[in-house]
Formats: structure tokens, sequence, C-alpha cells
């Protein structure tokens, strides 16, 4: 009897802290297209006080202004200034190759990232509510909850 409650208790801790640190996470619109579709599940892993956010990560956020989780893009780290232009990406004057993206599109402008936050795109510029539209747009670290695991293919991250 000992062993049964003994294997619960262990099989039940592995559980919590199994969803504590991993979930899946469901895509839910096209702002992604065509690295996700809508209705893809993906394993996402919570962040930790040591994680370090990279350019090209995958991420979830909680966003105070939709009221809802998305699934962006990290383009833009703290400090930076990004410009998107029709033509394409720049980081503080330096072009961002994307290889990810089908087209460019969307709105535009520059934008200098506040050292509390990060700027965030869809990979389907035409169909993202993103950084370039939100009247707060720099998720700080704190309204990122995860990261996506990235595809064994690797076409998920970009390259700094």
């Amino acid at each position: 009897m000992e062993a049964i409650l003994l294997a619960s208790l262990v099989a039940a801790v592995t559980v919590w802290v199994v969803r504590r640190h991993w979930w899946l996470t469901r895509v839910r619109s096209w702002s992604m297209y065509p690295t996700l579709h809508p209705g893809d599940l993906r394993i996402t892993r919570a962040l930790s006080g040591r994680d370090t956010i990279h350019r090209g990560d995958i991420v979830v956020i909680d966003s105070t202004e939709l009221r809802r989780r998305v699934v962006k893009r990290i383009i833009g780290l703290p400090g930076e200034t990004v410009q998107v232009t029709p033509g394409g990406t720049s980081i503080d004057g330096e072009p961002f190759d994307e290889p990810y993206l089908a087209v460019d599109g969307g709105p535009t402008g520059t934008f200098r990232v506040p050292e509390d936050g990060y700027f965030v795109l869809g990979d389907n510029r035409h169909r993202s509510n993103d950084s370039r539209t939100w009247a707060n747009p720099f998720p700080p670290l704190t309204a990122i909850r995860g990261r996506l695991l990235p595809r064994w293919s690797g076409r998920d991250r970009a390259h700094d």
C-alpha cells in the first residue's frame, strides 16, 4: 500500500513540475504563417530566471492590450533601433535577413526598443497584429511567458 501511495505522490509531483514548465501552445491565427499554421500545436517551455531571449525566438506573450496570449517572433532586443520598410527590416542600420518570410508587408516605421522591452513581429507581416500597431509596442520580459521549441528542421529560428 505504501508503494502505491509513494508512486502516486511521485507521479503527481512529476505532472505538476512538467505542467508548470512545459505546455502545448495552439496557434490561433495566420500571423506566423508560413512558419506556423492556425491549429498547430507546439511545445512551449516557460522562461526561467536564467533564460536569455534571442533574436529569432518564437515566444508566447501575455498581451494586456489584446487580452490574450499571442505567438510572435523576437526581432528587436532592448536598446536597439528597428526599422521596418517595404523592402525589409534593419536593426541598428544593418539589414536583417529573414529567410522565414514569404513576403514583406504591412505597417512600416522606425522603433527604438526601450531597455526593458522587446520588439516582436509575426512572420506573416500582412496579417500580423504586432509591435508595429500596438499602443504599447514593446512587451517587457515579464510578459513573455515561454519560448516555443524549434522544430528539428530549424526553420523557426532566425540567424543573428
